[in-house]
C-alpha cells in the first residue's frame, strides 16, 4: 500500500510540475507578446507623431515661400527659403528640413510643347550628349510623351515597340508623372538615368529654367562649350551675387561670347520641393512635398512622398 501511495504522490508531483511549467511558459509567452504589442503600438505612435511634425514643416515652407515672394521678384540660393533648417528640438525628438528649387532643373515635360526643332528638344539632346548618352534616345522620350502613335526616326518608339517586349506595356502618350518613367523608355538604361537624374524634373506644366539655381550640368546644357570648371565658377559667383535678369546673366564674363538661347530662361520659380526629416523616439520619418507657389498669396501641395520623389 505504501508503495502505491508513494507512486501516486510521485505522479501528482510530476503532474504539478508540468502544470507549473506550462503555466510559466504561457505566462512568459504572453508577457513577451504583450511587450511586442506595446513596442509595436509605441512605434506606430512615434511614426504618426513624426508625420504630423513633417506636415508642420510643410506649413513652415508655405509661410517662407509666400513671405519671400512678397520681398522680391527673383529666387536664388541667397533667399530665406534656400537656407537649411537645422535640426530643431521638438517633444520626443527633432525635426529638420530644406527647400529646393525644382525649376533649376530641366523639365522633361517641356518636350510635350514642341518637336525635334524646339529649343527644349535641342537642350535635352545636349544634356544627353554631355553625359555620353546616345542623343537618339531623345526621339524615344518625345514619342513617350506626345499624344500620337507616329514613331520618330531614328530610334523612336511607340506601342508597337513596347508591346513586343518580354514585359508588354504601352507608351504613356502623356506628360510624365515622375522622371523615373524614363526607365520605361526604349534605350534608357538605369546607368543612363542615374547620370542625368540630378539635372531633370517632371512638372505638370511648361516651366522656365531658373538660372539662379541651375546646377552645373544644367548650366553646361544651356551654355554651349562651357567647361565643368567654368560652370562651377559660375555657380560660385552666382551664389554670391544672384542674377537680377537674363540680361545680367548673358553679360557675365563666363557666359558672354558663348552660344546661349535665352528662350525659356528666368530668374524666378514657382515649383519647389520640401525635404523634411523627423526623429521621434525610435522612429525616423522622411517626407518630400512638391509645392506650387501661386503669386504671392498661396502655396499648394501637389504631391507628397515618404519614399522620395
Amino acid at each position: 500500500m505504501r508503495t502505491g501511495i508513494h507512486r501516486y504522490k510521485g505522479v501528482a508531483l510530476i503532474t504539478a510540475m508540468l502544470v507549473v511549467s506550462l503555466a510559466t511558459v504561457t505566462a512568459v509567452s504572453m508577457t513577451s507578446e504583450q511587450q511586442i504589442f506595446f513596442r509595436r503600438t509605441e512605434n506606430v505612435l512615434f511614426h504618426e507623431q513624426a508625420y504630423l511634425y513633417l506636415l508642420g514643416a510643410e506649413d513652415w515652407a508655405r509661410h517662407v515661400l509666400i513671405r519671400d515672394s512678397k520681398n522680391n521678384q527673383t529666387d536664388s540660393t541667397e533667399d530665406d527659403w534656400a537656407q537649411v533648417l537645422p535640426a530643431l528640438p521638438v517633444e520626443g525628438g527633432s525635426i529638420a528640413g530644406v527647400i529646393e528649387d525644382l525649376q533649376g532643373r530641366f523639365n522633361i515635360n517641356n518636350l510635350a510643347d514642341g518637336d525635334e526643332k524646339s529649343v527644349d528638344f535641342q537642350r535635352f539632346k545636349q544634356l544627353l550628349e554631355n553625359h555620353d548618352i546616345p542623343v537618339s534616345v531623345a526621339n524615344a522620350v518625345l514619342d513617350w510623351i506626345d499624344e500620337d502613335q507616329d514613331v520618330r526616326f531614328p530610334d523612336g518608339a511607340e506601342d508597337i515597340d513596347y508591346l513586343q517586349g518580354q514585359h508588354s506595356y504601352r507608351a504613356a502618350n502623356r506628360l510624365m508623372q515622375s522622371t523615373s518613367e524614363l526607365l520605361r523608355v526604349k534605350g534608357v538604361t538605369y546607368e543612363f538615368y542615374e547620370r542625368i537624374q540630378p539635372a531633370i524634373v517632371a512638372l505638370p506644366q511648361t516651366t522656365q529654367i531658373n538660372i539662379n539655381t541651375a546646377p552645373v550640368p544644367v548650366l553646361q546644357m544651356l551654355i554651349t562649350g562651357l567647361s565643368e570648371s567654368d560652370a562651377q565658377e559660375l555657380v560660385t559667383q552666382r551664389n554670391d551675387t544672384p542674377f537680377d535678369s537674363i540680361e545680367d546673366f548673358l553679360k557675365h564674363p563666363l557666359v558672354q561670347g558663348k552660344k546661349v538661347n535665352s528662350a525659356g530662361l528666368g530668374v524666378s520659380s514657382q515649383y519647389f520641393v520640401l525635404k523634411a526629416f523627423a526623429r521621434i523616439g525610435r522612429a525616423n520619418a522622411h517626407l518630400d512635398s512638391i509645392l506650387y507657389r501661386q503669386g504671392d498669396s498661396s502655396v499648394i501641395t501637389l504631391a507628397r512622398s515618404q519614399g522620395g520623389l
